[in-house]
């Protein structure tokens, strides 16, 4: 068939993502002849006018065209397919990247029903069309780029097609057929641009034509370069329009996302992914309560991202666990209904070759989980991320929040009803099995030899101290002239302190002593007003909160030992004086870390008002001079563990014969999978009258109830309502 296919793209803004096209159009040989129709639309940038016409010039499948003035992307478009009366065409976003042969395989597509009015490859920003998570944006996949990523769209979806309610118009083939019936984009009501394809696909398809996914294409699409801005407003508008052109068009847009017919295509990718790549794969079995623990997997899964590959396993109330490609929240994942679906968990892993377990936390795992070292024949590691091995208790504290050693199993915040013998029976069976039990601080040995003598302990701080170290010089920001500012951070629960920080506040307003206290984060339950309380901030927003605050002195109020504690990373980074408690890291952490004190836990709050007064006076009297740290600490033979030492003592069996998942296999997982995800995560009844007592707490009324309950009378109430940690709940 002599077919030629014009290639429209529009430009307007993006100047190197422009560039980037349009040398992934050129540079990728197509046996279809194509002519490439670039049209600017009267770009501000000289710059891009000065590009095309280079690249014009050097290209003779080139043509450019020039709007005198701008019109639009629609208008834009619309010129472009009207240059023509026979060709087909394709509407290629300037921000997108093509690769291989990817116009024959949209050309081969088409030709697989003369009806197929338009089709849409794959992308990683395409809504129903995106990889790997559905209707989501990501970025490419680690460690992948677009040709390899296609290619494998080509050999693992080879041939295949999707009926779609619409099209999307970073990347859309469009038959001339279909377009002469249809007509061109309707620019009146859809303006500078959104909604237009959809449209335009909704009106083929009253005309008989289909509009598809093809299967076997992918195209990366950075998304947003020309009208960024004014994204959000246009988005809302079309939805509008659509809705009153196409009265049923969010319906059978709602019914496909709920199907999602090309759930199977996007798993063969992710699958081959793993199966085909050179780094080794670790599983991390984890809680799902977040915190640091949940931190350090997404730390370590960045920091070995060029030699890792990451899974997890977490557990989801209710029964099960739900398996991530990926330490990100955002990761694709697969919820499975344990112990039911657990032979079908050991087929997916031995298929996508996982080489080692590691461990993290127990507390909600099934117990069939335990058994995966053996029925995977895979070695693995322990990281002791708090207390829970000892005897149940993360935090080590009693019904008040504060350190109590050597509590009984029986008294757990955890009903067991087994005794504190029977529980580290069981632990021991997981703990001496591992090839290293990693603790992020000598005194979590310290505190783990105690009850495990015979592990083979492994101290490394995390890989933050690994990037970050040395940290820099202290410097003293105070100025005499006006209150000492003492800063706090965090999620404070009674044990991280939060009545602490309260009573020390109110007495100090009360006896006028010049001491600010502010919390950045958030406390358990309202807080006097003498704290400042200013709301939870994210990692990337800290710098800005510091700026704007200005503290002169930072305070952990941990009342439990805290195993290595990201939030002193954080601060050990500004270069702040720094008064930390006399347990858990801490002390080993802060060693030798000038204008740095390290004070028993347990002072009362009239010794802890008396120690800011005393500091307030110490440092109106130091210089605001930087002081380096000297003989900052490492963990003794664990300076580049993370680094050197972590995946190089993996050792996966050889020569593995990796079993073959047909389709007939991996659709019924995958079925499976969504009937386990539809029973997982529901809030019940409990836990809807939870969430209706925790808003009225936040009412004056509520705050004062909660002020005259005892804290372990509402931490009873809250377990019996739900084990689930709030932020869990609100997501929900």
């Amino acid at each position: 068939m002599n077919r030629v296919v014009d290639i429209i793209i529009p430009v307007y803004a993006g100047r190197e993502e422009s560039r980037r096209c349009l040398e992934s159009v050129v540079n990728n040989l197509q046996k279809t002849r194509y002519r490439l129709l670039v049209i600017n639309d009267a770009s501000p940038d000289p710059g891009i006018h000065e590009d095309l016409c280079s690249f014009a010039a050097a290209h003779d499948q080139m043509e450019l065209l020039e709007n005198e003035k701008n019109l639009g992307f629609v208008a834009t478009v619309n010129r472009g397919m009207a240059f023509s009366e026979d060709n087909d065409v394709v509407l290629l976003n300037s921000d997108t990247e093509v690769a291989n042969d990817w116009l024959d395989r949209l050309v081969a597509a088409a030709d697989r029903d003369e009806r197929i009015g338009t089709l849409t490859p794959f992308s990683n920003n395409a809504t129903i069309c995106s990889f790997p998570r559905f209707c989501q944006s990501s970025a490419l996949p680690e460690q992948w780029d677009v040709a390899a990523l296609d290619d494998l769209f080509r050999r693992v979806n080879a041939g295949e097609v999707l009926d779609i309610p619409t099209g999307v118009g970073f990347c859309q083939y469009i038959r001339r057929q279909c377009l002469q019936e249809t007509g061109l984009f309707d620019v009146e009501r859809f303006g500078r641009g959104y909604g237009e394809e959809n449209d335009f696909c909704r009106r083929a398809a009253g005309l008989g034509w289909r509009n598809m996914l093809c299967c076997d294409v992918f195209v990366f699409h950075q998304g947003g370069v020309s009208f960024s801005d004014e994204q959000a407003e246009r988005v809302a508008q079309a939805q509008e329009i659509l809705r009153q052109l196409h009265p049923d068009y969010h319906l059978l847009v709602e019914k496909h996302i709920r199907q999602d017919p090309a759930q199977l295509h996007r798993t063969r990718v992710l699958l081959e992914m793993l199966r085909t790549s050179p780094r080794k794969k670790v599983l991390h079995l984890t809680h799902h309560l977040g915190g640091g623990t949940k931190k350090h997997i997404r730390e370590l899964s960045a920091w070995l991202a060029k030699d890792m590959d990451a899974l997890v396993i977490r557990p989801v109330e209710g029964g099960g666990a739900r398996l991530s490609f990926g330490a990100s929240d955002e990761a694709p994942s697969l919820s499975f209904s344990l112990p039911q679906m657990y032979p079908q968990l050991l087929e997916l892993l031995r298929a996508v070759d996982v080489s080692q377990l590691h461990f993290h936390h127990t507390l909600g795992l099934e117990t069939c989980l335990w058994g995966l070292p053996d029925d995977l024949q895979l070695s693995f590691d322990v990281t002791l991320h708090d207390y829970y091995f000892i005897n149940a208790h993360p935090s080590q504290t009693d019904a008040k929040g504060r350190y109590t050693p050597d509590l009984d199993a029986q008294s757990s915040s955890y009903p067991l009803g087994v005794s504190l013998e029977e529980w580290q029976d069981n632990q021991r069976q997981l703990l001496q099995k591992a090839q290293r039990v990693i603790a992020p601080s000598a005194w979590v040995v310290q505190e783990f030899r105690r009850h495990y003598p015979d592990l083979n302990y492994q101290v490394a701080y995390h890989p933050d101290s690994e990037e970050h170290m040395p940290w820099p010089p202290v410097r003293n920001p105070f100025q005499e002239d006006r209150p000492l500012r003492v800063l706090v951070l965090g999620a404070l629960s009674p044990e991280k302190g939060a009545d602490t920080l309260e009573t020390v506040a109110v007495a100090a307003r009360r006896k006028s002593v010049p001491l600010e206290f502010h919390l950045l984060g958030y406390a358990y339950r309202p807080l006097a007003e003498a704290v400042v309380e200013h709301g939870a901030y994210s990692e990337a927003d800290l710098p800005r909160h510091l700026r704007e605050l200005q503290p002169d002195l930072v305070w952990f109020t941990a009342l439990w030992p805290e195993t290595y504690s990201y939030t002193l990373s954080e601060m050990l980074l500004t270069g702040l004086p720094i008064v930390a408690p006399d347990i858990g890291a801490f002390p080993e952490r802060l060693q030798n870390r000038p204008l740095t004190w390290i004070e028993p836990w347990d002072n009362s709050p009239e010794q802890w008002l008396q120690w800011f007064e005393e500091m307030r006076g110490f440092l109106a009297q130091q210089g605001c001079h930087g002081q380096p740290w000297q003989d900052q600490p490492v963990p003794r033979g664990a300076e580049r563990f993370y680094r050197d030492n972590y995946l190089s003592e993996m050792h996966p069996a050889e020569n593995r014969k990796l079993p073959v998942m047909d389709d007939s296999w991996l659709g019924s997982l995958l079925l499976q999978s969504r009937t386990a995800e539809g029973r997982q995560g529901r809030l019940g009844r409990k836990e809807r009258l939870l969430m209706h007592l925790l808003a009225l707490r936040q009412g004056r009324v509520g705050r004062l109830v909660s002020r005259l309950v005892p804290v372990n009378v509402q931490r009873k109430l809250k377990r019996k309502l739900s084990r689930k940690p709030i932020h869990e709940l609100h997501r929900k």
